[in-house]
């Protein structure tokens, strides 16, 4: 493609072309339904000679994708690299290509015939969430030429996932089963998962909480004004609509649903009540806790679009047995942590309690091959670098000698 045909050529005319081709009902949508209805007739046979337009659309598309792609690099779009490596606009929601991976994803899409542009190249079965994580990496590779040393960021990316995710899943299960223990022994009510800062702060800490942090929190809960604490921590009086004494032992559903039919009962209409409803969960809730609950709706989105990505699963299965249960064990996880952070109860936290085990144990399984290697891979990155390093000292000296005696007369 010239100089001259990249300004005349729009990308978004091309991408539209290409999703004609393999846009939802589209080209390859409408020849999967012909195949398969040429089944129920018996007359498959018949459309042989179209087999090839499937491969086709399919190869054509991602090709225009990537033509397009190649316009938006020029133009700085920093989604280019992105969608040359044959990600479509709706899979690029939810993750966003780190700046300095960006910079050299995009200059290599920029610069496609002159560099090596198959790295950036999507692999079956790689979602968005994937390639993000890869891109850096193999970024850091290709500048240093030392494929060791972009193994090394790689596997320090994963490693600091594992250490944000693994612990915290690991946490609600063993703060969940005691919880549970407590709730079938003794009869305690069941409390929310990330509402402890408010417990320590009302002074009525979790046990498992040390007696000098709980009674330094207790103090500071003390002194702070009490409006400002509701809506941190939750509006106690609020939690007896759903039967409850204090907030994080609230039902938010059955709060909502009481609020609500006593707005109805004064007159207020159906949108009225809806409002009211929702303003007394959350206010029940408290800003800490709606908070924890977004997040948590959030990454139980991007988890199961990610999944999605993933395509059959039977075959994701296959390709990545630990990897893929650990996406889907990390959905459950976070939909059931969604649950008890809305409605505490016996059923909620136990299954927040399985779903983060496994979530932990699969997610730890997937990464023990990285996490033996790190070590002897950081150490050969390490030697690399100290070689670098001598060898630019060397040449620095051996520079300031014949510049030296370029200086010197008498030489």
């Amino acid at each position: 493609m010239g100089d001259d045909s990249k300004r005349m050529a729009n990308p978004e005319d091309i991408e539209h072309l290409a999703k004609l081709l393999d846009g939802r009902g589209k080209l390859r949508d409408r020849l999967d339904e012909a195949f398969t209805r040429a089944s129920h007739l018996g007359v498959r046979d018949k459309l042989s000679p179209l087999k090839p337009m499937h491969t086709w659309t399919t190869e054509t598309a991602t090709d225009l994708r990537r033509r397009a792609a190649i316009l938006r690099a020029d133009n700085g779009d920093p989604m280019a690299a992105a969608l040359y490596a044959g990600f479509k606009p709706e899979d690029l929601k939810g993750g966003q290509l780190p700046p300095d991976a960006m910079l050299i994803a995009n200059a290599s899409v920029a610069n496609g015939d002159k560099f090596d542009t198959a790295w950036l190249k999507r692999k079956p079965g790689e979602t968005y969430q994937d390639w993000l994580q890869r891109i850096p990496g193999d970024a850091v590779a290709k500048v240093s030429g030392n494929e060791n040393l972009g193994e090394v960021v790689a596997d320090y990316i994963d490693l600091t996932a594992l250490a944000s995710t693994v612990p915290g899943a690991f946490k609600m299960a063993a703060a969940g089963t005691l919880s549970l223990i407590k709730r079938f022994k003794k009869g305690d009510l069941m409390k929310a998962p990330g509402t402890t800062l408010a417990q320590i702060l009302k002074g009525k800490p979790p046990s498992y909480i040390p007696a000098r942090v709980a009674r330094l929190g207790a103090s500071i809960g003390a002194r702070t004004p009490a409006p400002i604490l509701d809506v941190l921590a939750g509006k106690d009086s609020l939690a007896g609509l759903s039967g409850r004494q204090w907030a994080w032992e609230a039902n938010l559903l059955k709060v909502g649903k009481n609020a609500g039919a006593l707005s109805r009962a004064t007159g207020a209409g159906r949108l009225g009540a809806l409002a009211s409803g929702a303003g007394t969960a959350l206010r029940t809730a408290g800003w800490w806790r709606a908070a924890g609950i977004g997040g948590s709706i959030v990454a139980t989105g991007v988890g199961a679009f990610d999944v999605w990505q993933e395509g059959n699963p039977v075959e994701a299965f296959k390709r990545d047995k630990a990897g893929y249960v650990s996406k889907v064990s990390g959905v459950a996880f976070n939909a059931s942590l969604t649950a008890a952070m809305v409605a505490p109860n016996p059923v909620t936290i136990g299954a927040a309690v399985v779903t983060g085990a496994v979530y932990g144990v699969a997610t730890i399984v997937d990464n023990w091959d990285t996490v033996k290697k790190f070590p002897g891979k950081v150490a050969e990155a390490g030697a690399w670098a100290g070689k670098k390093v001598a060898e630019g000292a060397g040449k620095l000296a051996e520079g300031a000698k014949k510049l030296g005696s370029a200086l010197n007369p008498f030489d």
